[in-house]
């Protein structure tokens, strides 16, 4: 290979130090894509109840809203590789119990719903920490493609996790998807100790007070949001109210697919899996459309375009249909996520990005425990989910249209032009 080759290659590189933390991330994501098929197909196998299937996704996300503020502050005042390791290796430990519990033959689903919430409790602990380090290990100008990695690397994942799941529980029954889900957070766990960096934590290098109290911390985070970032409290309420839509549909879409379509675990792996692979490419495009627009305005856009693409799902019967459209959506809801990670980053003082990434995903998320249990609820009182699909891609499409008034379509956190 010659000297100008390999120095192309190294110019295109992030650095190890990044490419190990993706590698961690791409390796969770893989086991969190098993656990979020494997566990409502488990309940609804146990019960055939829309409703407690439902419930699966609702505890998944009831910790984000008890959890992300302290979440946020940790990862501002401690060693934020520190917090990861700790964070899979709890994730092990838990996964590991409830394979113990599947093997055993249990038969409740008190177990699989104490599990997922607990799981879920570690993401909001680690989760900034992810989203924190990013900015440590690149430069400015390279953040689209840093995030657009690791969007696409967790939808990559995203689409090999389902089809994954859908042939180990064929295979070997749901202990063998959930053992599988245990050993992908003990190799993440080894992979974020291989990141070798000796940066302090964010707190350190403030003039900040490094123990201030909790309230504090978090209010200080609040005020910027609210007062100082009116794009990223935009970004939040728009998020929060698109959640409420999507996930109506989002946690039903196991209970549609097994009997509106009368599919098998096999196929609705195959959608999941779609839904990844649109993913994937989405992130692709994302450092194209970082260099042409303000991640607001895509946000804003791609709101409209995903709500339009939800409410033609409803005519959709067959796999292929079905998952060419979820593979559209889901390649928007990518691009919306990496153009709001940028955002953030780039408008947000380094030693509060922990808190405000906290902050801003909890009020982004708050809607869908409610949407998932709302979603579950009518369905069994109307029986009627191509209805619950009108109103979610309505809403969606609303909220979209809406936002082109708001401070979030602007052009907060466009790059530089010196840096294309």
């Amino acid at each position: 290979m010659s000297t100008d080759v390999r120095a192309a290659l190294a110019k295109r590189r992030l650095g190890t130090p990044y490419e190990l933390l993706l590698f961690a991330f791409v390796v969770s994501g893989l086991g969190n894509w098993i656990y979020r098929l494997a566990l409502p197909l488990m309940v609804f196998e146990l019960t055939g109840s829309a409703l407690n299937t439902a419930v699966v996704y609702a505890l998944e996300y009831a910790p984000l809203l008890l959890l992300s503020l302290p979440g946020g502050v940790i990862a501002d005042r401690l060693e934020r590789r520190r917090i990861l390791v700790v964070g899979d290796l709890a994730a092990t430990v838990l996964a590991g119990i409830l394979a113990l519990v599947v093997t055993s033959g249990s038969s409740s689903v008190l177990p699989v719903y104490l599990a997922a919430f607990l799981l879920a409790c570690v993401e909001p602990l680690y989760y900034p920490a992810f989203q924190g380090m990013v900015p440590d290990l690149v430069r400015d100008e390279e953040l689209e493609r840093a995030n657009a990695w690791m969007q696409m690397g967790d939808n990559v994942m995203s689409l090999a996790g389902p089809a994954l799941a859908g042939v180990l529980i064929a295979a070997v029954g749901y202990e063998g998807a959930i053992w599988a889900d245990a050993g992908t957070f003990a190799v993440s766990a080894l992979a974020v100790v291989a990141v070798r960096t000796r940066s302090r934590p964010p707190a350190a290098q403030s003039p900040e007070p490094v123990r201030r109290g909790l309230r504090a911390e978090v209010r200080d985070a609040l005020v910027h949001i609210v007062r100082d970032n009116r794009p990223l409290l935009s970004g939040a309420v728009l998020f929060a109210l698109a959640n409420l839509g999507t996930w109506l549909v989002q946690a039903n879409l196991v209970y549609y697919l097994s009997d509106y379509r009368a599919m098998s675990p096999a196929l609705i792996g195959v959608v999941f899996a779609a839904q990844g692979a649109g993913a994937a490419l989405g992130a692709a495009v994302c450092p194209w459309l970082g260099r042409r627009f303000a991640p607001g305005r895509v946000v804003v856009a791609g709101t409209v375009l995903a709500g339009a693409g939800i409410v033609l799902l409803i005519p959709l019967r067959g796999v292929v249909g079905i998952s060419l459209l979820w593979a559209l959506v889901y390649g928007i809801g990518t691009v919306n996520m990496v153009s709001w990670f940028v955002l953030r980053q780039r408008t947000v003082p380094a030693q509060m990005l922990g808190r405000v990434v906290a902050t801003t995903r909890m009020i982004a998320f708050m809607s869908i425990p409610v949407a998932s249990v709302l979603g579950g609820v009518l369905e069994q009182r109307w029986h009627n989910m191509y209805l619950i699909i009108a109103i979610a891609g309505g809403l969606r499409l609303l909220v979209g249209l809406g936002a082109v008034l708001s401070p979030l379509n602007s052009s907060a956190g466009r790059r530089d032009p010196a840096d294309s």
